[in-house]
């Protein structure tokens, strides 16, 4: 493993080189980006998307292009350092090295935790979908067999997640295209169960604005949570063949996630009114069926389980990441650290497992009020990460070797665009506090922060011992 040497490489005061540097990974340019894809395209979308739709209206596409802006400067900030430093722990190592080790530790455990709220959240609700063909199995039956699966698939090692999560993404890919296609054809050639185009009819209803800027900024909560799976290409960016096509990874994933979620977004809203999207159903699904296609609508129902299972088999990988990085500063126990010689981190994935069934028991004993808003202090915790992601690309700008380097093309305006999205960033958070749902989330959201501020303590006094 490279970890501890790039450490020490990093920590010289003058630059180590102005190219990019080389690692020895198994990932090659295609299948990163089919990671990063299929790391943030998830039930997220293919079901949240409602809820946005609906509290903003046509200007929800408005906010999605602003989550694109948002997502391209975190994304650019993260690998404009990992281009020249990909090493496993990727923004956990970099905020230790450039801020400090408490912020380290912090971006860490907060990622970490995040990751394994998620991947439960996505297996109780893939199981909630599968009941819809199979009623006869509980709920936790079905979650804990998609959890297996998804934990073997990591335990066969980085090739084997790339090749999986490559599969996934195609066929998420390929969903959402094919529903942008759907459209331009009913668009061009008419159908007769839809009707008038629901365009005109949203035009009379409000405009393009039916909610105001507020109802753009309300969207934001939900819209920047569908791009929130980007930390999985970053830490599968430490196990590129080449680092060179970090960069370029990165941008093609960008590029395609914008695209498919206007387009997507954009004909959906064309073909069903935004007053009638369902909050509680997929509107892709419930468009379909509007539409008089039901077998279409049964198959894109199977693609929002791929989805979910996608997003929860890189949360997983990257998850592993991050915790063996902590291992490895002593800052969690050291049997996360232990290697395979299939380079499979067993003790991580072991303590991983562990967690994700520890999730998923608490779906199923506590009240479902106070797991959704632990699930939904996982949001709040996005925004940590991003922000501290952005800091630390100041802090690193400020370097001889940052200043030198070459920025991603991700990252432009830098550094006023990297603080205008700190302060987007902060002004959303603040903007969801005068939201009682989202208040009590970020209640448990500050709770888990004292925990680990805490814990932070302790280990701190053990070191010093």
């Amino acid at each position: 493993m490279q970890h501890s040497k790039m450490r020490s490489v990093i920590h010289r005061t003058e630059p180590v080189h102005d190219q990019p540097a080389k690692t020895k990974g198994s990932l090659g340019l295609g299948e990163l980006i089919f990671i990063g894809v299929g790391g943030i395209i998830g039930a997220g979308f293919f079901l949240g998307s409602g809820l946005p739709i609906r509290t903003a209206g046509p200007s929800v596409l408005l906010s999605f292009l602003i989550g694109a802006f948002l997502t391209a400067q975190v994304t650019g900030a993260l690998t404009s350092i990992a281009t020249h430093h990909p090493v496993e722990g990727s923004f956990k190592v970099y905020a230790d090295l450039y801020i400090g080790p408490f912020a380290g530790y912090m971006q860490g455990w907060i990622y970490y935790l995040a990751s394994v709220l998620t991947i439960a959240s996505e297996a109780v609700a893939m199981s909630v979908f599968t009941r819809v063909w199979v009623s006869g199995v509980p709920l936790w039956g079905f979650a804990i067999i998609y959890s297996t699966v998804i934990l073997l698939i990591n335990a066969f090692g980085v090739k084997s997640f790339g090749h999986v999560e490559s599969l996934m993404s195609i066929v998420k890919t390929a969903a959402l295209a094919g529903f942008v296609v759907f459209v331009a054809v009913v668009l061009l050639l008419g159908h007769a169960s839809l009707g008038t185009p629901a365009l005109p009819v949203v035009r009379s209803q409000g405009g393009f604005f039916p909610h105001g800027l507020s109802g753009v900024l309300q969207s934001m909560l939900i819209v920047v949570f569908a791009y929130a799976g980007i930390g999985v290409f970053a830490t599968a960016a430490a196990e590129v063949r080449d680092a060179r096509e970090i960069e370029r990874g990165a941008q093609w994933t960008i590029v395609i996630l914008t695209v498919l979620y206007v387009l997507s977004i954009g004909g959906l809203l064309l073909i069903e009114p935004w007053q009638t999207v369902s909050t509680k159903l997929s509107p892709f699904v419930l468009a379909l069926e509007h539409a008089g296609m039901p077998m279409l609508a049964y198959i894109f129902n199977a693609v929002v389980l791929v989805a979910s299972f996608s997003v929860m088999a890189g949360a997983v990988f990257s998850a592993n990441q991050i915790l063996v990085s902590l291992g490895k500063d002593h800052e969690a126990p050291q049997f996360v650290t232990k290697i395979s010689k299939r380079d499979v981190p067993y003790g991580a994935l072991a303590s991983t497992t562990i967690g994700i069934f520890l999730a998923i028991g608490a779906a199923f004993i506590l009240p479902s009020n106070l797991y959704n808003f632990l699930i939904s202090a996982s949001s709040f915790m996005t925004f940590f990460y991003w922000f501290l992601i952005l800091w630390t690309f100041l802090k690193w700008r400020s370097t001889k070797e940052g200043k030198r380097s070459h920025v991603s093309r991700l990252a432009f305006g830098q550094p006023l665009s990297t603080v205008v999205t700190m302060i987007a960033i902060g002004v959303l958070t603040v903007y969801a506090l005068f939201q009682n749902d989202q208040r009590l989330a970020f209640y448990a959201f500050v709770v888990l922060t004292v925990a680990i501020s805490a814990s932070y303590l302790f280990i701190r006094r053990k070191s010093v011992k």
